[in-house]
């Protein structure tokens, strides 16, 4: 069984598993290492200004996880709202494309 989904945990914890973190100046001394050390060591790292977390730096098979779950968790969203009968007032996006400050 899948464990569940700890998203919000994370974030209410300031959970980032075992990411490594940095200052931002420790990368700007050091970007093509830890550029390095992401792409080819497969770490992640979290840059952290004034003490706080402010940027991730992760591989970009990492990054396409992220989307793949991200559009997992989209296509579960819309079948959850369709059988709940909640899409009856929406509009297809063909319909909204184009239109001036809807769509591209």
């Amino acid at each position: 069984m899948a464990p569940e989904w700890d998203y919000q945990r994370r974030r209410d914890e300031g959970d980032f598993g075992d990411a490594n973190f940095v200052t931002s100046k420790e990368l700007r001394a050091g970007l093509a290492e830890i550029l390095n050390r992401v792409a080819f060591g497969g770490e992640q790292i979290v840059v952290k200004r004034h003490g706080k977390p402010f940027v991730a730096i992760v591989a970009t098979y990492d990054l396409q996880a992220c989307q793949a779950l991200e559009d997992h968790n989209d296509v579960q969203e819309l079948e959850r709202a369709e059988a709940a009968g909640e899409l009856e007032d929406t509009v297809p996006w063909e319909e909204v494309r184009g239109k001036p400050g809807l769509g591209e």
